[in-house]
């Protein structure tokens, strides 16, 4: 309709602006410019400067097609917004190169929505050409919402742009979550129902609500968690109905929180219970635990597992790396923590434990670029060591 009647290619405001004459590839439209201005920083430029286009009223867009910029006036002037998604990038093109960062912007929501693995790279390359950043700033959004969904296409990119799509991915508040990482005794069904959730504290209120269920029918489970690139992870498993009883079986998942959406993971290769986990160097290590398939307390017959998991996240598999060195070495068990208790620190690995003939505390340092475990401090580990009374040092100076 537009196309054939000069009224509908006419957009006033107010009826106060002067009004231009824009000549687009194939059509006339008759614009209020001040209102134009207000949208388009080229418009503005253009209206308040000597040049020929503004004293004359006639500004020459006849490279711009007439559709795109009738759907920018149709959005500037009446705030509709219809655009067809093979039309996306032409209409990114244009509204750049006039400077309309409203409509820009509602491009781009549009464009997010419809981001695929076919398409993303040619919107990335686009946005360089246009030296658009907050097109870019659009793609790789959505790459870091699937880093590892998609993990082959952060992967192929070069590392500065691999890097800036983890940071964009950590970026916001965190949040504080909770949520049962044990069930052995239920009393009914509503009581597992409502502790198979995740809980995230909200600061403001000071209140936990309910975000997501937990990924998994099960009346009784044992996991352990870890965070990785602002993903969380359960690690464990959970008992399941067999032909004849029950049996447990191994199994991980990772929450995306940007989707809400659970997914699962490969699981451990060791059968294993409260072990820890900890992450280092954009991999999660399982350290200790017993066997998973017992529900009964440990006592002293238990052993702590000597084998370490170490998981890739881009390949989702799990890998045995050095063990734990146990000839002279024991390890606390309990239910009231993952053991032994293991954190990390740079590339490192570090792991609470005692020297079984005396009873000393020792932290054994696992190096995850050379795959080999150290005493943190080897002179404690002597009973008949000379023990330092007093240390000193001097601070850095300048």
């Amino acid at each position: 309709m537009w196309k054939r009647n000069p009224e509908a290619r006419t957009y006033c405001y107010h009826g106060n602006g002067p009004m231009f004459t824009i000549q687009t590839s194939m059509y006339l439209f008759y614009v209020d410019i001040e209102r134009l201005a207000d949208c388009s920083e080229y418009f503005r430029a253009l209206y308040n400067s000597c040049m020929r286009e503004s004293a004359e009223h006639l500004v020459d867009l006849s490279h711009v097609p007439s559709i795109v910029f009738h759907n920018l006036l149709q959005f500037c002037f009446l705030q509709r917004f219809c655009i067809p998604h093979n039309l996306l990038e032409e209409h990114l093109r244009i509204s750049t190169y006039l400077l309309v960062p409203s409509f820009t912007h509602r491009l781009l929501l549009s464009l997010s929505e419809i981001l695929s693995e076919q398409s993303f790279l040619d919107y990335l390359q686009l946005a360089e050409e246009l030296g658009s950043v907050e097109l870019r700033e659009t793609v790789l959004m959505y790459l870091s919402t699937n880093l590892l969904e998609l993990p082959h296409l952060s992967r192929d990119l070069d590392l500065h742009l691999q890097q800036e799509i983890l940071q964009i991915r950590s970026k916001g508040s965190p949040q504080l979550c909770c949520l049962r990482k044990e069930n052995l005794i239920s009393r009914n069904n509503q009581e597992t129902e409502s502790a198979r959730k995740l809980f995230r504290l909200d600061a403001d209120e000071g209140k936990w609500s309910a975000v997501s269920d937990l990924p998994f029918s099960a009346d009784k489970w044992c996991f352990t968690t870890a965070v990785l690139f602002n993903y969380l992870y359960l690690i464990g498993g959970f008992r399941h109905h067999k032909k004849r009883g029950y049996e447990f079986k191994m199994a991980s998942f990772r929450y995306n929180p940007l989707t809400d959406k659970w997914v699962p993971t490969a699981p451990l290769i060791k059968h294993r219970r409260h072990f820890s986990a900890a992450v280092c160097e954009g991999h999660i290590y399982a350290v200790g635990g017993w066997y998973l398939d017992s529900l009964v307390a440990p006592d002293s017959s238990t052993g702590v597992y000597t084998a370490v998991e170490r998981y890739d996240p881009w390949t989702d598999s799990w890998a045995f790396v050095s063990s734990l060195p146990l000839s002279d070495f024991q390890f606390t068990l309990s239910l009231s923590h993952d053991s032994p208790l293991t954190t990390s620190l740079g590339t490192s690995l570090y792991v609470l434990g005692n020297i079984q003939r005396t009873g000393e505390k020792l932290i054994l340092c696992y190096d995850t670029t050379q795959d080999c475990w150290s005493e943190l401090l080897p002179t404690l580990t002597r009973t008949d060591a000379d023990m330092p009374t007093s240390t000193s040092w001097d601070p850095p100076t300048g």
